[in-house]
């Protein structure tokens, strides 16, 4: 099935800028403003927020104004956040409707927090009226627990149209399942599709393989299968979302304005096979 899919990039395409990295923090951190101006600046069409720059920071006076701001320069909003307590959901629901955002890309898991599958599906059930009164579609994403045949059962199992899957096209290399794995188990119930590019490369001395990030459309990640299976397969329109495991370059000078090149060239190539 065929939607309506825009490109954008999420604040994890630019980790760098955001100072959120175990790495020298710029003078300037980047903000939401900025990375909406940022969007606008490259070409992108949306923005999503994820939890290193949480919204929960904001005053609802500040997330009014970033909605503003977003919708004069013609950029959608989506919301992110991880650690699903049903406290902690309830508020971040709230926020990505204040936000006039439809879509709210979660993590499971936090500090001291790794609900199981059994919690997950009760918490994910008790917001459902939240979800119902705002408006606000909840998109759970693979990370580094549970297997991409999990998050289709949570989802089957919850059974609520506005509760899908945030499809991370490389993170479940954690867990040492394929992206094929991830697009069978995961693509039918895709409301946001994730996209970062990634390289496996031998350690030096031949201890072992690596991997990390890459520019996108230069690594091993079939990005166009990615867009495809999804397209085809969900029944929601979803956004193309653009992340990053950039590596740091020696200075942050180089580091900032590499992650600045590989956000530009992904866009270009999402818009290139789209």
């Amino acid at each position: 099935m065929s939607g309506t899919h825009k490109i954008g990039i999420s604040s994890f395409a630019y980790s760098y800028a955001c100072g959120t990295r175990p790495y020298e923090k710029p003078e300037h951190v980047m903000t939401p403003f900025d990375l909406i101006d940022k969007a606008v600046e490259i070409g992108a069409d949306a923005v999503q927020f994820g939890d290193n720059m949480p919204l929960e920071r904001y005053s609802d006076e500040e997330l009014v104004r970033i909605r503003a701001y977003a919708e004069e320069r013609g950029i959608e909003l989506e919301a992110g956040m991880r650690k699903s307590t049903e406290e902690r959901l309830a508020e971040y629901i709230r926020i990505t409707h204040k936000i006039g955002a439809r879509v709210l890309r979660l993590i499971t898991d936090g500090v001291g927090f790794a609900p199981s599958f059994e919690e997950c599906c009760r918490i994910f059930t008790a917001v459902i009226p939240l979800l119902e009164e705002s408006g606000v579609v909840l998109g759970i994403e693979n990370h580094d627990r549970f297997h991409t045949h999990e998050y289709m059962r949570m989802v089957e199992t919850v059974g609520h149209p506005q509760i899908g899957l945030t499809v991370d096209s490389v993170n479940s290399l954690s867990l040492e399942e394929p992206v094929g794995d991830v697009l069978r188990d995961m693509a039918a119930y895709c409301v946001c599709l994730h996209i970062k590019d990634y390289a496996v490369r031998r350690v030096p001395g031949g201890g072992g393989l690596r991997i990390t990030g890459a520019c996108p459309g230069t690594g091993r990640l079939d990005i166009r299968r990615c867009y495809e299976e999804c397209r085809t397969s969900s029944g929601s329109d979803f956004n193309i979302i653009l992340e990053s495991w950039m590596e740091p370059c020696e200075t942050l000078e180089e580091t900032l304005q590499m992650e600045d090149e590989w956000a530009r060239a992904g866009v270009g190539y999402l818009k290139s096979i789209m």
